[in-house]
């Protein structure tokens, strides 16, 4: 039998609250389409933290394994697999796998391959921030070497994945920031990773006399609420918005005569629907190679981010809005707690 370490959740709630870590003992007889893996890492996404409290439209059957997002060794293959290898580097299929797990088992199709030379971390964020910030350069109106993007939530997963993958291609970024305390840092850090430009959002003006000058025809939208009308009002004409996420938790603020007067088009975009329609298509496949040559050339690399034993889930909920937290099997593994359960 094999000892797996799971981070489950019985209830909808606050997820330091609700969630509990427990063994699970596995059957190491396999059937004959069945895979057993042996989970890398798996991080903790604001995606996962909603669909614990039960806000994410993913509602898996409870109780159900946290985690969407991770990165696995394949140990051993039922008799009739035919995609999958000993010693091969996976990700869930799909989105509501349940990641928060050392070890587990399932059928060869909640799988796929991914190249076997990438990091922990890499491949274990690979799926989410980097695919989201991929597909929206990629499939809304993209800019020729020289053009510009403007985004909001700079500082997030998806945000740096945008510079990065911007400066890899020639095109420019205007960041925007939250205003806090040593902002400057940032700005530094932001630029240091391929940023052409850094404002807080405190800097309405500047950013607004910037694009008048480097005008954009292109905006990633993670914030929402009235931080979009400050996007609206630095793009140009017969341009595209494209909102991801919603972290201010207000409305959406778009006035008529920027959208109308200024054709403005809107669009929407949710990676798990992408993942639902292309699932193992050539444009999924390519997407991926692609993302994998970008971090092997190291012009793309992972979130800044805290590594933790499954056995510190409390610290990394509590801490999961204000650094990225990542949890590692192996720490999980060699922790005394694990040792001694």
């Amino acid at each position: 039998m094999i000892n797996s370490a799971v981070l489950r959740y019985s209830k909808y709630g606050t997820p330091s609250a609700v969630l509990e870590l427990v063994k699970q003992k596995l059957d190491p007889k396999l059937t004959s389409k069945s895979v057993l893996v042996k989970f890398r890492g798996a991080p903790v996404n604001p995606s996962d933290y909603n669909q614990v409290e039960g806000k994410y439209p993913i509602k898996p059957s409870l109780p159900a394994v946290g985690g969407n997002e991770g990165s696995a060794t394949v140990l051993e293959v039922g008799s009739d697999v035919k995609s999958l290898r000993v010693g091969d580097t996976v990700i869930p299929a799909g989105a509501g796998f349940g990641t928060w797990r050392t070890h587990c088992v399932s059928d060869e199709d909640s799988f796929k391959r991914i190249p076997d030379n990438l990091s922990v971390a890499a491949s274990s964020m690979l799926a989410v921030n980097p695919c989201t910030a991929y597909r929206m350069i990629e499939d809304y109106h993209k800019p020729t070497p020289g053009g510009w993007i403007l985004q909001n939530g700079a500082n997030s997963g998806v945000g740096r994945a945008v510079i990065q993958l911007c400066r890899a291609q020639g095109i420019r970024t205007v960041n925007i920031i939250r205003e806090r305390e040593h902002a400057q840092d940032l700005k530094n850090d932001l630029i240091r990773i391929g940023g052409d430009t850094v404002f807080t959002s405190a800097e309405r003006s500047e950013l607004e006399s910037f694009c008048r000058e480097n005008t954009p025809h292109l905006a990633f939208n993670m914030v929402g609420g009235r931080d979009t009308i400050q996007l609206l009002k630095c793009l140009g004409d017969s341009s595209h918005l494209v909102t991801y996420g919603a972290m201010s938790n207000s409305p959406m603020s778009v006035p008529f005569g920027l959208q109308v007067f200024k054709d403005i088009t809107l669009h929407s975009y949710w990676m798990t629907r992408w993942t639902g329609r292309y699932r193992g298509t050539s444009q999924e496949s390519e997407m991926f190679g692609r993302l994998a040559e970008f971090y092997q050339s190291g012009e793309l690399v992972p979130t800044p981010h805290c590594t933790r034993s499954f056995y510190d889930y409390r610290d990394a909920m509590d801490s999961a809005f204000s650094e990225k937290q990542l949890f590692i099997t192996e720490s999980t593994l060699a922790d005394s707690r694990f040792k001694s359960d």
